[in-house]
């Protein structure tokens, strides 16, 4: 394969875009509890991953959605007290389920996409707690925990349309730098 043929594929897939999306991925990963920590709100639980996967997934982007919700799940398992694979394991679950869906509904909808983002963080909770139920958790109270995570999975199910935008912005304006 020649230069010329390589620089025919860099400029066919999105060279600039798909490494922006992991980039942002990591920094919310690495940077989540410091954010809130800092802004005061350490009991929200903004997680971002689930709004990329599902934009991947409407873009005809599986198998780049796959990776990216393992090895972030990765990531947050290394940056999280938890069992190592915890968190790819769940999202690679939540993301083969919501794969199967695929053919079914519009995933460039953004009612659609709100509803799989908010389907997916509540399913990641739901995993979790279930794996995390036999443990004791000190001065756990579960309806206080729904209502936490109540609300941080609609102020992220709410944050999709406007990141779905940048997104878009971001992919039409490196098409046209290239064309």
């Amino acid at each position: 394969m020649g230069i010329r043929a390589y620089l025919m594929l860099w400029k066919e897939d999105d060279v600039v875009f798909y490494p922006l999306i992991w980039l942002m991925c990591g920094l919310s990963v690495i940077l989540r509890g410091s954010i809130n920590h800092l802004v005061g709100i350490e009991w929200l639980d903004m997680d971002l991953i689930p709004i990329f996967v599902i934009y991947l997934i409407a873009k005809n982007q599986n198998l780049m959605a796959s990776c990216l919700a393992f090895f972030m799940g990765m990531l947050t398992d290394i940056f999280a007290p938890c069992q190592l694979g915890l968190f790819a394991f769940a999202y690679s679950a939540i993301l083969l389920g919501i794969n199967r869906c695929r053919q079914f509904l519009d995933f460039n909808n953004i009612k659609t996409s709100i509803l799989f983002v908010a389907i997916f963080l509540l399913a990641k909770w739901s995993f979790l707690m279930i794996i995390i139920r036999p443990f004791p958790l000190g001065q756990f109270s579960p309806l206080s925990f729904f209502i936490l995570v109540s609300i941080s999975v609609v102020i992220t199910s709410m944050i999709t349309p406007f990141l779905f935008y940048f997104l878009n912005l971001t992919r039409e304006k490196e098409s046209r730098d290239y064309a």
